[in-house]
């Protein structure tokens, strides 16, 4: 008979570990938002759509490329090749290049999360609050402490925070492990009021990077879109501001750093990502946490360093594991 299993979270490495687990046991996943995608989901408002998490993704591993080609030769997934330069308060633009394929999804980031999540057991809007072991399976219950099914396995691909709350590992378990907080602020600007270029790295910044979000391939240009993410560190020391003033001072920033007037700016969004940045791993990167004998394991990008990359190899990875450990019991 197959496990049950129970995977917490609708992102990249959910869906991952989901697809490679999928013929060895019967998988639901519970994602707590309304649609899918994580740091990878676009934030729409009328006809205008904003990815306001990751922008773009770069593809180095063997295992990666592979996943991604099908969705490469449909067109899900793009190599974007923007014109991009570094801005600083104090020092003039100048053109920064980019030595690798950087790739895209379209028409919005959550596109190739869409496509994945392509016969999958999917259950939305469902936020996992507590669990307990009982008999040897483990309940699940909402927020409203309403039961959510019986599982033999429980998977987390939450972010770490949410993670460390639900699942009963030790603290040391989670020793070296870390995430770290970021704004994301979304403009509504004319695209003629822009600059000519894409996108922007940014130095002695409250903003570390500004792209135009309609310029993406697959985008619709007749719809000025603008990203721009804070710092990590600035996010950390304004996350609990009010949050009107918190926009009101990245817009500002944004207007004074491109050249943009502030009366261009239609319309102006906050998104405060309490969770978008892994810290660094230090020594050799484990990619996933595993208590074999409880069957609990939790993977994500913060396993090993935060890039949406790393998102699928942690849930590769852990799949492997799980998959070898049920051909040798």
């Amino acid at each position: 008979m197959k496990p049950n299993i129970a995977i917490i979270g609708a992102g990249l490495a959910g869906l991952t570990l989901a697809r490679e687990l999928n013929e060895h046991a019967d998988i639901t996943l519970f994602e707590k938002a309304r649609g899918l995608g994580g740091r990878m989901s676009t934030r729409r408002r009328g006809e205008h759509r904003w990815d306001h998490g990751a922008q773009f993704f770069t593809a180095r591993s063997h295992t990666f490329k592979a996943l991604l080609k099908p969705y490469i030769e449909s067109s899900v997934v793009v190599e974007w090749q923007p014109n991009i330069t570094t801005l600083s308060p104090e020092q003039p633009p100048y053109k920064r290049p980019w030595f690798e394929p950087h790739y895209v999804a379209t028409p919005g980031m959550n596109s190739l999360l869409k496509t994945m999540s392509t016969g999958l057991n999917i259950t939305l809007q469902t936020r996992v609050e507590k669990l307990r072991q009982e008999a040897g399976k483990w309940q699940l219950f909402d927020d409203k402490s309403e039961p959510l099914g019986e599982f033999d396995w429980v998977i987390s691909s939450a972010p770490l925070p949410q993670t460390e709350v639900l699942l009963p590992f030790k603290p040391a378990d989670w020793a070296g492990f870390g995430m770290q907080p970021c704004y994301a602020l979304m403009l509504k600007v004319e695209d003629g009021e822009l600059p000519v270029w894409d996108a922007a790295r940014v130095n002695d910044s409250p903003l570390g990077w500004i792209a135009f979000n309609h310029r993406l391939p697959g985008r619709n240009r007749n719809f000025g879109t603008v990203v721009a993410h804070s710092t990590s560190s600035w996010a950390e020391t304004h996350l609990e501001d009010d949050q009107d003033s918190v926009r009101e001072q990245l817009t500002a920033e944004f207007c004074m750093l491109t050249g943009v007037k502030a009366t261009s700016v239609l319309e102006a969004h906050l998104h405060r990502w309490r969770y978008a940045l892994a810290t660094e791993v230090e020594g050799e990167p484990v990619g996933y946490v595993l208590d074999a004998k409880r069957k609990l394991a939790a993977c994500g990008d913060w396993c090993l360093g935060g890039q949406v990359e790393s998102a699928f190899t942690s849930a590769h990875q852990l799949a492997a594991r799980l998959r070898a450990d049920a051909c040798n019991a």
